[in-house]
């Protein structure tokens, strides 16, 4: 079953998917600094995309159905890298009305999906879209000010950006670490500097 996490005073409580508004909610300061801007986000997503094409193309073929060893949950390879572009994806088709469900970006890849490759193509196309996508949206709403329906409520269209950018980063993050762990030194590994500004988690891995 999958769950949304909450964080409750009394009888009063939020969403805790927006991490600002937690931060709120508790009273307590937010020092992630300001939200990135609508551009901004895009090229981050940009970059992710492109790094995940490049990190799994040169995960070992073999190693592509193995379960990971840092996970705390069963998820294969194949099945975390698929998962990086489908959060992409999922933003995407929130932008055309489909509503953000907590199934939407954890779809499970199609059975046709048997090659490190393919995910790199998948994740190329996906990048396609969000380009053509954005040469659009940059245009009518640079701001992203548009309602869409998500799992955690209305949401600003860039609220759902931001999480998914840096969603999608965290697990990008993650397969570049686990090549090095495997020896294998990723190609254009993502800096700390790429990733600057997004909210994300300390820790590559949580305890």
């Amino acid at each position: 079953m999958k769950t949304t996490p909450v964080v409750a005073r009394g009888d009063q409580y939020v969403l805790g998917q927006v991490t600002r508004d937690v931060a709120k909610f508790l009273g307590v300061n937010f020092d992630g600094g300001p939200p990135l801007t609508a551009p901004q986000l895009i090229e981050k997503a940009d970059l992710v995309l492109a790094g995940l094409q490049r990190f799994i193309r040169q995960l070992p073929e073999e190693k592509f159905n193995d379960l990971l060893p840092m996970s705390g949950r069963k998820r294969t390879y194949r099945e975390l890298s698929h998962h990086v572009v489908r959060i992409q994806e999922a933003m995407l088709e929130a932008t055309a009305g489909i509503t953000f469900t907590i199934e939407q970006p954890v779809k499970p890849p199609d059975e046709s999906i048997t090659h490190p490759d393919q995910v790199a193509d998948y994740a190329a196309a996906t990048l396609h879209r969000l380009r053509d996508w954005w040469a659009e949206q940059e245009k009518a709403d640079p701001t992203c000010q548009q309602i869409v329906q998500t799992y955690f409520g209305e949401q600003p269209l860039a609220v759902l950006l931001e999480r998914c950018t840096w969603h999608s980063a965290q697990h990008t993050r993650q397969l570049q670490y686990l090549l090095t762990r495997m020896g294998v030194e990723p190609d254009r590994p993502l800096s700390a500097d790429d990733l600057k500004g997004l909210p994300l988690p300390e820790k590559v891995w949580e305890d």
